[in-house]
């Protein structure tokens, strides 16, 4: 299969992936056993004021860009189709032959900070039931100064199957709970099964601790790591409706999806 028909595949497969991210952003919202961030007071002290992030870019991407085959930025309740998440998309065919976790793309620690959530597997729904199986993790970067609640950079890793074995995932994910980690260091592996479609990392910013319904465009990147992003977008991910999107993180967001408050069209 030619590299232009896989990546026709993965266009038409990535509406059905953004509906079910959608329902299962829906569903997390009626889940009340997950546990705020984990750090101590020490550690919450030492994390920088969410204002920082505004003028402080970082030069590292979640992966690997050259890696990634297409990706949409996070598109904001403004939109024409909104979804409260970046993605970047893999080719499954660029590594059927992987064995073990470093042979598939690296994920890193996008800026300093604590891991605050580790997921080995977790069910993912869509109207028929679980469609899949999924890890992650998610890393406290910057506080609230005035109310001291915790931002998250959240990581939902979707190989868009369920999980081979039990604990399958568990040997993908190099960091643990609590960890301290630095900007670059790896924090896990994304496992592209072979033959599957939409494989992809669903990434935006939390804060869970003011609300639930706070999910914010991941704008934590220099406009040189932007633009090498948005050049990965492609068809229908590269517009909305009949408008081409800007290179950004996060399009048309409404003020509660802006880290730094106010609604703006890109960021």
């Amino acid at each position: 299969m030619n590299l232009v028909i896989r990546r026709f595949i993965f266009i038409w497969v990535l509406s059905i992936t953004l509906l079910s991210c959608q329902i299962n952003e829906q569903r997390a919202n009626n889940i009340t056993n997950i546990s705020k961030p984990q750090t101590t007071v020490k550690s919450v002290h030492e994390l920088p004021d969410i204002t920082t992030y505004a003028n402080t870019k970082s030069d590292q991407f979640i992966v690997n860009i050259d890696q990634v085959l297409t990706g949409i930025p996070f598109m904001g309740v403004r939109s024409k189709k909104p979804h409260s998440g970046a993605h970047v998309h893999f080719d499954s065919a660029l590594f059927k032959n992987g064995s073990k976790p470093e042979d598939y793309p690296p994920i890193y620690a996008a800026v300093d900070g604590i891991i605050t959530r580790v997921d080995e597997c977790f069910p993912l729904h869509n109207s028929m039931g679980v469609s899949h199986e999924r890890y992650g993790l998610d890393l406290a970067f910057a506080r609230d100064n005035k109310d001291g609640s915790i931002y998250n950079l959240a990581y939902s890793i979707e190989p868009m199957v369920m999980q081979p074995s039990d604990g399958f995932y568990r040997k993908f994910i190099i960091a643990t709970n609590g960890q301290y980690v630095k900007k670059g260091d790896i924090i896990a592996y994304m496992y592209v099964p072979p033959e599957a479609n939409g494989t992809h990392i669903h990434f935006d910013i939390n804060n869970f601790q003011k609300s639930r319904d706070y999910f914010m465009a991941p704008a934590l990147f220099t406009p040189d790591v932007v633009q090498r992003f948005s050049k990965t977008w492609r068809g229908d991910s590269s517009m909305d409706g009949g408008t081409p999107i800007p290179p950004c993180m996060g399009y048309m967001l409404g003020e509660y999806e802006n880290p730094f408050g106010g609604a703006i069209d890109k960021l």
